[in-house]
């Protein structure tokens, strides 16, 4: 029953910057972490506010290589889309950390405004009570500029805990620990590695 909640939250037909349903098939795309699909859709945005929380970007910047394997040879400047289906509680961590790693890992990011970003990344997200803990399922797109999916990182974390409001359960370290396979995850996909 939990994979059909997240399967279909997943694949709502909800259609933010230009994504549809029919756009999004589950099966499409490689997980870099086996999972169930995800749900509710959630990710940060540069220079935008997601839920409230702030997203720094390195605005006007010219695109680098953001590959670390020998060889790649790919330059990405990346965006991230709002993130959907977490509070502001859980968006300010995870938004923080896609940053800061971004930045460290020698990714552009780019805004909403600018014209040269050549990836987005869309976020979607879950928190799902599972008896005496909490399931986070996760779907992150990485989209060209119109809204093309490209790759999908999908994967899911338990917390223990649950309750009537599940995401109370998630601390900030298990966003920041998505927020890290991410950024993984990309930087695996735009250096070609097999995911």
């Amino acid at each position: 029953m939990l994979a059909t909640l997240a399967l279909a939250a997943c694949n709502s037909s909800e259609s933010p910057i230009g994504v549809s349903k029919a756009d999004l098939p589950a099966a499409q795309g490689s997980a870099t972490t086996p999972a169930t699909p995800g749900t509710a859709q959630a990710t940060a945005t540069a220079a935008q506010t997601t839920a409230g929380a702030p997203v720094p970007a390195t605005a006007g910047a010219a695109p680098t290589t953001t590959a670390n394997a020998p060889g790649a040879a790919r330059t990405a400047k990346l965006r991230f889309a709002p993130i959907v289906g977490a509070p502001i509680a859980a968006a300010t961590p995870l938004s923080q950390r896609l940053s800061a790693l971004a930045k460290e890992k020698g990714i552009v990011l780019g805004t909403a405004a600018d014209t040269d970003n050549t990836h987005i990344m869309k976020g979607y997200f879950s928190a799902l009570p599972d008896g005496n803990q909490t399931t986070i399922i996760y779907v992150w797109d990485v989209l060209d500029p119109a809204g093309t999916r490209l790759h999908r990182i999908q994967g899911q974390e338990k917390v223990p805990g649950g309750g009537a409001d599940p995401w109370s359960a998630v601390p900030a370290k298990t966003m920041e620990g998505i927020a890290d396979k991410a950024i993984q995850g990309y930087l695996a996909w735009v250096s070609g590695a097999k995911t």
